[in-house]
């Protein structure tokens, strides 16, 4: 009987963070030589960013932590600068990464939310995971270990016994498929069954070694010299998600590394140009005929650009219905400037053939023809208000019909003489939009623009209540979810 196995899956729902911990890094053997500096203390004082901190000595360089040959690694940069929270820790116990002797010390977090800030609390102790943050020195947040010390017992046991241990590695691999039905925990954590019987091998300082993963989709490999590893996993019918990148392990260390298994359902073909050349370069989709879930959207599921030889596959799709196609997900664009065009060879989507992909391994074949390209178009304008002044900074939206809540994709604002300029495809028909203001906006009447390579200069007047752009969206979007499919 097959045993469910639990992923920690921290994510947050903002642009700026999303982040993953599953189980790889989450665990003491493994998270104590990928971070700079672990510890464990209580929160003293936390300084929001613009008010005064009083100082405290940077954290000493490590001089007697165990082991001495740690191999850590420092935090990726932010993408962006975020303010910084500064939590000052009395240090109950160092850990790994400082000195033994020091007695507090300050580090930095985010705010919460969208930069992955850690919510430290003041008079909690926790065990702290630091990495080094370059210009922000010891940091931390939700993306790593930390947590609050009632929760730490695993890690403590294991820094306490590090000094004792033998110097040999374990790697731990657990199989599962991803796209099998997922259980959501009141932890917050994400439960999927473990896959049994998948073939692993590992390779490097230990030699090579192989054996079938048990009931609960897992396999230990131990005593093994520290060093990088190779994996490779099969089971018949299905293949690794991704590509398995080599696997590091420290003396005393592990890697607990998660093996996503897909079944092997290929959808692949050559795709041509009008005159019959291999088209290379070219985005080739799955769409979702109807959507699947609430909210669903009709994005690709699954594309792939050809190669040189007009070659395309596709790998990553689900049980389902679907359109195969260029330009289904999106409007052409000047670097895939093809109208949406659907299998077996039509702009139509009820004369669309339809790709049915199974519960069970399977290659199937379509290949494909292109219709012509188009070319670049220039459109541009003037908007004014309907008293004849100039409108500048006017926000300007070029909408395809067919994506409606896709707009935003192409836009301008006018400049000080009201005037804008947008780059266009020839063969495409679109609708325009001008929209000023954001409590009580005003619009220009949507002005249609029909297919055609002469430039365009347009004169849009103010005159219209409301949001034209995003009445378009949300009629879009209704449509789609109401099971219309694509128009």
């Amino acid at each position: 009987m097959r045993t469910l196995f639990i992923f920690g899956m921290i994510t947050a729902k903002v642009w700026a963070c999303s982040c993953a911990v599953s189980p790889t890094g989450t665990l003491p053997c493994q998270s104590a030589w990928t971070h700079s500096a672990v510890f464990t203390g209580s929160v003293q004082e936390i300084t929001d960013p613009g008010l005064p901190l009083v100082p405290v000595p940077p954290a000493s360089p490590q001089t007697a932590t165990p082991p001495s040959n740690r191999r850590t690694a420092d935090a990726p940069p932010l993408p962006i600068s975020f303010p910084r929270r500064k939590v000052r820790f009395q240090i109950t116990e160092v850990l790994a990464g400082l000195d033994p002797l020091q007695k507090e010390i300050v580090i930095s977090t985010g705010l919460g939310g969208g930069d992955c800030g850690y919510g430290f609390q003041r008079g909690v102790e926790y065990i702290v995971y630091a990495y080094n943050q370059r210009e922000e020195g010891l940091s931390t947040g939700i993306c790593s270990p930390t947590r609050r010390i009632d929760q730490a017992a695993e890690d403590l046991k294991y820094f306490h016994q590090l000094a004792k241990a033998p110097p040999v590695s374990e790697i731990r691999v657990t199989a599962f498929d991803p796209y099998a039905r997922w259980l959501r925990l009141p932890s917050g954590q994400n439960q999927v069954e473990g896959m049994p019987g998948v073939q692993v091998t590992i390779d490097g300082p230990g030699g090579r070694q192989s054996a079938t993963t048990d009931a609960s989709g897992r396999r230990v490999f131990g005593e093994l010299p520290p060093g990088e590893y190779r994996i490779a996993a099969s089971l018949e019918g299905y293949v690794p998600l991704t590509e398995l990148r080599p696997v590091s392990v420290h003396a005393k260390g592990c890697a607990e590394v998660p093996l996503p298994m897909r079944l092997d359902r290929r959808v692949s073909g050559i795709v041509r140009t009008s005159d019959g050349q291999p088209a290379p370069g070219v985005t080739v989709e799955c769409v979702p005929v109807r959507p699947r879930h609430e909210n669903d959207m009709p994005n690709a599921v699954d594309s792939a650009t050809t190669d040189a030889n007009g070659h395309y596959e596709l790998s990553h799709l689900t049980a389902g219905d679907y359109y195969l196609g260029v330009s289904l997900s999106h409007s052409p664009k000047l670097d895939n400037p093809y109208t949406r065009w659907f299998s077996p060879g039509t702009e139509r989507p009820a004369e669309a053939g339809i790709v049915h992909v199974s519960d069970r391994p399977e290659t199937q074949s379509f290949d494909l023809v292109l219709p012509p390209r188009q070319s670049d178009r220039l459109i541009q304008g003037a908007v004014f208000w309907p008293d004849g002044r100039v409108a500048n900074g006017i926000r300007i939206h070029l909408e395809d019909p067919r994506w409606p809540w896709q707009l935003f994709m192409v836009s301008t604002i006018t400049d000080p003489q009201g005037r804008f300029n947008l780059h266009a495809l020839d063969g495409t028909r679109y609708r325009i939009h001008a929209v000023a203001g954001a409590g009580s906006p005003t619009s220009a009447e949507p002005m249609p623009i029909e297919p055609g390579g002469n430039p365009l200069d347009l004169k849009l007047i103010l005159i219209r209540k409301g949001d034209s752009a995003r009445e378009s969206v949300r009629k879009g979007l209704e449509d789609w979810r109401k099971g219309l499919g694509l128009q």
